[in-house]
């Protein structure tokens, strides 16, 4: 299933696309083992990752996964935490070729 857009009741300013993308998702400090998640809702701010263990908002991530042909990595905070469903995350550092690819993408899927 793909959706792009924004709902009327959706606050984000940035388009997105729901779909699912592997993610190689790990703690900033490299202290936990790798988080098993992959990503069903992405935008260029941010995105929703599955995860039957999601960490807690405020855990510093890197995750690195595939937009089109490109390899994305990103710093990204969680934002909020759903037990036994997912986590949101922030990205806080994406470069404007990391942003180029995700928003091609979106473009591409609507």
């Amino acid at each position: 299933m793909c959706y792009t857009g924004r709902m009327s009741d959706d606050k984000r300013a940035s388009r997105r696309v729901m779909n699912v993308i592997d993610v190689d998702c790990r703690t900033e400090d490299g202290v936990e083992a790798p988080v098993a998640a992959r990503i069903s809702d992405l935008s260029a701010t941010g995105a929703f990752l599955d995860s039957m263990n999601p960490l807690p908002a405020g855990t510093r991530l890197v995750l690195r996964f595939m937009a089109g042909p490109r390899e994305v990595r990103v710093a990204a905070e969680v934002m909020h935490s759903m037990p036994s469903f997912g986590m949101g995350v922030r990205f806080l550092d994406l470069s404007a070729e990391g942003a180029a690819a995700i928003e091609a993408l979106v473009r591409e899927q609507s």
